[in-house]
């Protein structure tokens, strides 16, 4: 507490506003991982695999609901979080029991990894690895202890799974000034790296150019619009951003509840199947497995 006689300041102690971030960080990964249970639970898997699916849908999950709400370093951070409370709480679950005896409940912390990479195969890692090598390494700085590098380079565009990013988002991450991170994205823009979606100001938006990933998103991007015409323009950007973060990979119709309206995701499910957009894999209890089609992905 600091002040005068006249005047009383309270100020909450760095160390206590530290703890409940981790607090609520960690109240939404476990509660994202009992979703994400409730999901998967019935699906006829041996409690391994069951595990290991739970533990990518929850990234998965992590990716799909935060996109656009979250500052990048803070779901970096989340996901680097995962490896770290996972395996702390997913065997005091229900669907984790059976994995492990009760003395083996309690498990040594693993060190997080240096870097968080998607569960899902939404890059075409072999073309951008060549890019970064060949095209891209005149673009960046040769001494490794340098803001800008190819590891860090290498990591960001993991971490945005070829959706959009802003200027804002790409300073945090190489902790930059905007100036020096404006200049990089402009030769990144004019080398072929990344595209820009043509809005000014404000709404100016970068993300992987389409060839490094492994969703026709420049083919994808226009057919959504087109499906979904009459609704918010900002909703056909997000939903095209979140199916090219499937890779192709199937995902249940549940993860769009929580972003929508249970009306709407249905709205936007049977307008992108009857235009061909999505698809259905299967049923799985009440609910559905989609995928977009695999005319929208690259051989």
């Amino acid at each position: 507490m600091t002040g005068d006689r006249d005047t009383v300041v309270w100020e909450q102690d760095p160390k206590d506003m530290g703890t409940q971030a981790e607090k609520l960080d960690r109240a939404l990964v476990t509660g994202l991982m009992l979703e994400v249970i409730l999901e998967t639970s019935s699906l006829p898997v041996d409690p391994q695999t069951l595990g290991d699916l739970v533990k990518i849908r929850l990234k998965d999950s992590l990716a799909v609901n935060l996109a656009g709400r979250v500052t990048l370093d803070r779901f970096r951070r989340l996901l680097s979080q995962v490896d770290i409370w996972f395996p702390l709480y997913y065997p005091l679950t229900t669907a984790g029991a059976s994995k492990a005896p009760a003395a083996l409940r309690v498990q040594a912390v693993p060190a997080p990894r240096p870097t968080a990479s998607p569960s899902r195969r939404v890059l075409r890692m072999d073309r951008l690895k060549i890019w970064l090598q060949e095209e891209g390494r005149g673009l960046l700085p040769h001494r490794p202890h340098r803001k800008f590098n190819q590891d860090k380079l290498w990591e960001f565009l993991s971490l945005t799974q070829g959706g959009w990013f802003r200027l804002l988002d790409f300073t945090r991450h190489f902790g930059a000034d905007r100036k020096t991170a404006w200049e990089y994205l402009r030769k990144f823009l004019y080398a072929g790296l990344l595209r820009h979606n043509r809005a000014r100001s404000a709404a100016v938006r970068y993300a992987l150019e389409t060839r490094f990933l492994v969703v026709r998103a420049d083919n994808l991007e226009p057919k959504v619009e087109a499906a979904l015409s009459g609704l918010p323009p900002n909703l056909a950007v997000q939903v095209s951003t979140w199916l090219i973060a499937t890779g192709g990979e199937a995902f249940g119709e549940n993860e769009w509840h929580g972003r929508l309206e249970p009306y709407r995701c249905q709205q936007l499910i049977s307008r992108l199947k009857s235009t061909g957009v999505l698809e259905e894999v299967c049923r799985v209890g009440e609910g559905r497995m989609l995928r977009i089609g695999r005319g929208w992905l690259r051989e």
